[in-house]
């Protein structure tokens, strides 16, 4: 990226992976942006990826479970899920989520994040 880009959530496409589950995503060299809309009862299976996540919950509420232990993270509150570390999350609640990644998630990208088109 040679400048900076401003954008408007409302301009960016939205990607519907399945009934439950739709992601929009913006992303730079080294940083991906993901606002992920979340129906309760969604499942997002258990995946690992390189690279760090940080998952911040806008409204609704997640249940992740990150190596084994469950974390409930609700509207207001975020967690961090370091590299290579078994994950999955069922929403309790319609999510509003924003997920960081660095570095940018080339799967979601080029979509071969096949364990999420379901």
């Amino acid at each position: 990226m040679a400048e900076a880009k401003k954008y408007k959530w409302s301009t960016v496409n939205k990607e519907k992976l399945s009934d439950t589950f739709s992601r929009q995503m913006i992303y730079g060299d080294r940083v991906m942006v993901a606002q992920l809309d979340i129906k309760k009862g969604s499942i997002v299976p258990e995946h690992s990826h390189e690279n760090e996540q940080v998952t911040w919950i806008m409204k609704g509420r997640l249940r992740l479970t990150v190596d084994g232990k469950d974390i409930d993270v609700g509207a207001g509150e975020v967690l961090i899920i370091p590299s290579n570390t078994k994950h999955s999350a069922v929403a309790l609640e319609d999510t509003l989520d924003i997920d960081i990644f660095s570095p940018i998630r080339s799967d979601w990208i080029n979509g071969t994040d096949s364990y999420l088109r379901k």
